[in-house]
Order: structure tokens, then sequence, then C-alpha cells
């Protein structure tokens, strides 16, 4: 039987309260063969008393077996926070499996990374880096939290949530044996426990070297909308619950995580970090050096799909694999006019209307504020911005709170329909 087996066999057992027993039903415990010489040499013995000893051995006997067993579960969970303290020292090192024409170092962007990550003496306990699908936020993220290294904890949040717990055991370092054995087939009791482990971790940490532990999740997104109740207990540990022993930083690349953590928390206990798109001159560099496309092509693919780098490389490829760049803008419209059936914006949809005001809008204001955005469209409720929002043609800054195209695939794509888009 595992230790935790037998911790938790005498919690239900010994620890539970009960009544007490009759003396008459107490457990004679046999004493040992030099008591027995004493009491049956002793002058000071009187059958009346024979209950009360028993109780009195018992008693001790069950003081005893509670001792030992209280100093070894005090051991034990030293033990486990010993592994999470030797993962926070060197910090978790995130795989990097990316090959080079698929990543551009973005300097700027990754000492801004660095600084976040590196605490300062006053710090918000919460942040929230958003950026599109597609722009390198995890490569550049990984790459800043294993330049660090000590202090900093990367946890990729898994596709398969039931895995999170695991996931986040792993980050610390924490072997499945070293938890309670009945969270195995427990996702939320794994999850809280790896959670304990850590915050203890973290409170070490803070009292050793004088600065919080930062932690990072990634993939949030991966959440919702079925597991959103975690996420809200991730942001109100965060927030209310750590004592300034740790920063948060929450990864997301959709709408509704911002919104949801922002509606929930005052303004001045979130902060915002946006990744955006490669630049225009950062956007031919890497087609130029890392996809080896001649610069007056580069300038081309960059006017049609923008900085994303995902949206770069497939063009590039594309070109490399013997399509014309006719055709490949052919292919690019039916991808996108897809986007907008999905988001109910053609002609007859329940948004079209609602929809064109704002891209009209868009199109002479190149963005809009959440005050504007109600003004184009007075017959949408919350639902049906949240719907609208979610669905990859308008992009949400919540830094600004600004409302802009997701991509000049987007715009473009409106323009070579103007006649059902442009008033």
């Amino acid at each position: 039987m595992s230790f935790c087996n037998i911790i938790q066999r005498f919690n239900r057992r010994i620890l539970r309260p009960r009544p007490l027993s009759s003396l008459s039903q107490v457990p004679f415990i046999q004493p040992s063969p030099l008591l027995s010489r004493f009491y049956a040499n002793s002058t000071f013995r009187s059958p009346s008393l024979q209950p009360l000893t028993n109780l009195l051995i018992g008693i001790t006997a069950y003081g005893f077996l509670f001792g030992t067993l209280y100093i070894l579960h005090e051991n034990y969970k030293k033990y486990k926070i010993s592994y999470a303290n030797k993962a926070i020292q060197k910090g978790t090192i995130p795989e990097m499996n990316i090959s080079s024409d698929k990543f551009y170092p973005r300097s700027q962007v990754l000492e801004k990374l660095k600084k976040l990550f590196t605490p300062q003496k006053y710090f918000q306990s919460c942040h929230i880096i958003y950026g599109k699908h597609g722009i390198g936020k995890s490569t550049l993220i990984k790459m800043a939290s294993k330049e660090i290294g000590q202090g900093v904890i990367y946890v990729d949040i898994p596709s398969n949530i039931e895995d999170f717990g695991k996931n986040f055991a792993k980050a610390m370092n924490i072997k499945m044996s070293n938890l309670a054995y009945d969270t195995y087939n427990d996702r939320d009791n794994l999850l809280g426990k790896a959670l304990q482990v850590f915050e203890r971790a973290a409170k070490d940490y803070k009292a050793k070297y004088g600065k919080p532990l930062v932690i990072i999740y990634d993939n949030v997104d991966r959440l919702i909308p079925k597991n959103i109740k975690i996420v809200d207990r991730l942001q109100n540990n965060a927030i209310y619950g750590n004592n300034e022993n740790y920063i948060s930083v929450f990864v997301s690349s959709e709408y509704l995580i911002p919104q949801r953590m922002d509606s929930r928390a005052h303004w001045e206990n979130l902060d915002y970090f946006e990744i955006g798109e490669l630049t225009k001159e950062e956007s031919i560099d890497y087609l130029v050096n890392k996809k080896n496309i001649k610069k007056e092509e580069a300038k081309k693919i960059y006017e049609l799909v923008g900085g994303c780098i995902i949206d770069l490389e497939k063009v590039a490829d594309d070109l490399f694999s013997g399509q014309s760049f006719e055709d490949i803008k052919k292919k690019i419209k039916i991808e996108v006019g897809k986007k907008f059936r999905i988001a109910k914006l053609m002609p007859g949809d329940r948004y079209y209307e609602s929809g064109r005001n704002i891209i009209n809008a868009l199109l002479n204001s190149k963005e809009l504020s959440r005050s504007e955005l109600r003004k184009f469209s007075i017959y949408l409720y919350n639902e049906d911005y949240k719907e609208l929002m979610d669905k990859n043609i308008f992009e949400y800054h919540p830094k600004t709170h600004k409302i802009t195209f997701e991509s000049k695939l987007i715009e473009y794509y409106i323009r070579e329909n103007a006649d059902l888009f442009i008033k």
C-alpha cells in the first residue's frame, strides 16, 4: 500500500470525529513482559482500575501513531515541495520544436517579454499577453522564459483539458505518484493539488529571493467555453489569493478571454501586452532571407496578407509549389469567404446589415472604439457582439479597447467584393 493510501485511511478511520466508546469496549493492549511483572509484583492494584488502565494505554498508543504519521506526512509534503523548488531554481525549459524558416527573431518584442518575466519592486500580479493566431506568440514567450530561466514556470494548456493537471505537475517537476492517490481520476482535484504545491513553492521562493515567481499559462483559449470556471479560478488566485508570491501571465488569441477577465477585475488589477504582426520591413526581410522570395514578390505578398507570419509562410510555400500568384489570390478569396459565412456576414445573414455598417466605418477610419462600434450596430445585443468578435473578421485590442479588421486578407476580400459590402 502506498504512503498516500496510508494517510488517507488514517484520516478516514482515526482522525474522523466519532463518539467515545464505553470503557468496557476499549480494546485491551497486551503490555510487555516487563510491565506484566511490574504489575504482578505491585501492591497498588485494583480490579476497578483495569478499564481505566486499558483506556490510558490505548490513548497512548493512538497518540504515538498519530504523532508518527503526522511527522511522516509533514516530511512528505516537504519532499513534494523540494521537487517543485528544484524546478523553480532552474525554471521550466520549454521545448522549442520549430525550424528556422518558420521563425523570425523579433528582438524588441523578446526584450519586452523578458522584462515582463523579470519582476520589479512594484508589479502587477496578473497579465494578459494577447495576439491573434499565427504571429509567433508561443515561440517568443518560450524563448524569453528559457533565457531567463530561474523563477519562470511555463505551463502549456493542452487541447485535452483532462491533461491540464498532469501538465501543471510536470512543469513543476512533481511526479504523479507524489500527488494524492485519489486524484488520478479526478481532473479538478489533481489540478487543485498541483496548485497547492505551486503556491507553497512560490511562498518559499519569495521568502528566499525576495521576489515573486512568474507562471505562464499558454493557450488559455483552450479552456473556453466549457472550462471557463478554471480560468476564473486561476484569475482569482492571481489577483486575490497569492499574497504577491507570484505573477500570473495568461496567453490568449481569442476575444472571449480578455473580455471575460476584464469583466471580472478592476482595471488596475490587469495589465495587457499585445504582440502584433510583423512590420512591412520585417515581413519582407523574413520572406527574402528565410523563404528565399524575391524582394518584389515579397512586397506583393505583404500587401495581400499583411504581417502574420503563418500567412506569409503559406503563400511563400504555395509559390514554391508552382502555383501562380493569381491562383493563390483566388484560393484565398474562397477561404476568407468561408469565414464570412461562418460569421453570418453575407447578404441575408443575421449580422449582415450591422456588419456592413462596421466594415464601412473601418474602411474610413481604420479603427473603432467600443462606443463607436455600438453606434454602427445598434441592433446587436451583448451576446451578438461576443459571437461577432469571436469569428476572426474583426480584431479587438484589449489594451486600447479598439476594433480593427483582423488582417489585410479580410480587407482584401471586402474590396474584392465591394458590391456586397461597400456602400
